[in-house]
């Protein structure tokens, strides 16, 4: 797998002695996500490896695809129940559990998956870590996903044609986005879209690009608006009990292979968005491309979603909307590259689990 093996300076020596080093554990991973999916094979998988190459065979996972152990939504439930040890923790899927969580998918939060993966990681112990862990898991790792496009079956000329339309929004600040442009929202888990696409219980679908061709969900609808609006913050958890039974070396494997699940994550968000747009347009899908005064339109419509944020929030909601928006102007710019070097030079210490 690409860059699997380095780590730069978050190295880990597994040449322990004793009793800790003669330790074997095992761990299961399971997902929603099926095994053919480019989130098992570009990101669980490379992530599997990683621990059980790191940990000199010490550890060893057992992968779960398929929604097998348990569904997408029911991730925190299975991992603080011991069903699973490491799975998906989507607030946006307990939207009503979160409150500052929710800032990361405000729209146009951040201007790349690599720049809102980061920035997310780093503002995660202050703000995210004592409503994430109140659900009983720790975080692994806390990414973004690439931004959020209309996908539909009715035609489309401009976005006045949205008014009306039912569209899957899939909970919390993507169903308010739907609210505001005039549809109506549908919250469907990502396995149920196809289904409900193919048989007309929406007309279109508030997506992330990258996973549209994986979802097939260009099979069914034949108009594209890249809004390009917002993007959905998608932490990977740990069963709290297991990750503490663990030796210290073993944890801090653990913590290498978060820092380096983020980059294997953005990378596949990043490289297929571009991809998916190119296919759609070689496949005749039609792209509703928006005239600058109907983006302009469209931001000023969402705009006051950021107020609305600070005012549930008071003022640790007026402090973290400040210190994300420093944050991501003081990484404008960064590249794939500074990213990496970042991920693994400088990790950040707050997404330690347990710290």
């Amino acid at each position: 797998m690409r860059n699997l093996l380095l780590i730069g300076a978050t190295a880990i020596a597994i040449a322990a002695s004793g009793p800790a080093a003669a330790q074997e554990v095992t761990l299961r991973l399971s997902a929603h996500q099926s095994a053919n999916s480019p989130d098992w094979t570009r990101v669980v998988e490379p992530l599997i490896e990683f621990i059980e190459t790191k940990s000199g065979g010490r550890i060893k996972v057992e992968g779960y695809p398929n929604g097998v152990l348990h569904g997408g939504a029911d991730g925190f439930k299975a991992l603080a129940t011991n069903v699973t040890d490491i799975a998906p923790g989507y607030p946006i899927w307990l939207s009503g559990s979160f409150k500052l969580n929710h800032v990361v998918n405000l729209p146009l939060a951040f201007p790349s998956a690599y720049v809102g993966s980061r920035v997310t990681e780093e503002l995660y112990d202050e703000y995210f870590k004592k409503e994430y862990e109140r659900l009983g898991v720790y975080a692994l790792f806390y990414t973004v996903t690439a931004t959020y496009d209309l996908i539909a079956t009715k035609p489309m000329r401009s976005i006045d044609d949205v008014r009306g339309m039912k569209l899957r929004g899939g909970g919390g600040g993507l169903n308010e986005i739907i609210e505001r442009l005039g549809g109506t929202p549908v919250t469907l888990k990502s396995p149920e879209t196809y289904t409900a696409f193919q048989q007309g219980v929406v007309d279109g679908l508030l997506f992330n690009t990258a996973s549209i061709l994986s979802f097939r969900l260009d099979e069914v609808g034949k108009y594209l608006m890249p809004l390009g609006i917002s993007r959905v913050g998608i932490p990977w958890a740990m069963n709290r009990k297991t990750y503490d039974a663990l030796p210290d070396d073993l944890k801090e494997v653990i913590y290498a292979a978060g820092r380096e699940a983020t980059i294997y994550y953005t990378d596949y968000v990043t490289e297929d968005t571009e991809a998916a747009l190119a296919a759609m347009r070689d496949r005749g899908i039609q792209f509703v491309e928006l005239s600058d005064a109907e983006i302009d339109g469209v931001h000023e419509t969402l705009a006051p979603m950021w107020d609305d944020f600070i005012k549930k929030n008071g003022p640790t909601g007026r402090k973290l909307v400040d210190e994300l928006r420093a944050k991501v102007a003081g990484y404008d710019g960064m590249t794939r590259d500074d990213f990496v070097k970042l991920q693994r030079e400088s990790p950040v210490p707050g997404m330690r689990p347990g710290s």
